[in-house]
């Protein structure tokens, strides 16, 4: 993958997130984390990202969790 990626998550998995992230030694891309306010990732709602997540979105990519109920489209 390349390009700025921009992940998705809860205040739970955000540390963790960016201790992977930061612990990859050449990822090939950028990113950014971007806690949306729930407490647990999956929990993440289209309505509540939608709402929460400021726009325009500058990256190339956007990754959420693939239990979270989100159209990856909208």
């Amino acid at each position: 993958m390349e390009g700025h990626v921009l992940f998705l998550t809860g205040h739970l998995a955000a540390p963790r997130l960016r201790r992977v992230l930061e612990g990859i030694a050449t990822p090939g891309f950028t990113w950014d984390i971007v806690n949306v306010g729930v407490k647990v990732a999956a929990l993440m709602t289209e309505p509540i990202l939608l709402h929460r997540l400021k726009r325009p979105i500058a990256a190339d990519h956007v990754m959420f969790p693939g239990r979270a109920g989100v159209d990856p489209e909208r």
